[in-house]
């Protein structure tokens, strides 16, 4: 079992997905997955490819969202957070 979590890093939403994984390195599966990845011209070496089943698909939302923010305040806060380490100020927003 494996689970993956997809989330946006401004909005601190996203996607958690479950399920079993294989992880490939030949065979006709791995073929065909590298050759639908080479016909959108990635180029990279790839040794291996994990497919994963999904058994459980389901919202994944911030803490940050507890104390009643909407979504522009969390957008906001991170925005800020990302601008002030570009001036060297390097403390997160809280309740994440």
């Amino acid at each position: 079992m494996v689970e993956i979590n997809v989330v946006d890093p401004l909005l601190r939403k996203g996607y958690r997905f479950k399920g079993i994984a294989r992880v490939l390195g030949d065979g006709a599966l791995f073929d065909e997955i590298l050759a639908f990845f080479r016909k959108r011209g990635i180029s990279s070496p790839i040794k291996h490819i994990v497919v994963i089943q999904v058994e459980r698909a389901q919202p994944l939302i911030s803490p940050a969202y507890d104390s009643g923010a909407t979504e522009e305040e969390v957008r906001g806060r991170w925005q800020d957070y990302w601008r002030s380490i570009e001036r060297g100020d390097s403390t997160p927003p809280t309740g994440e």
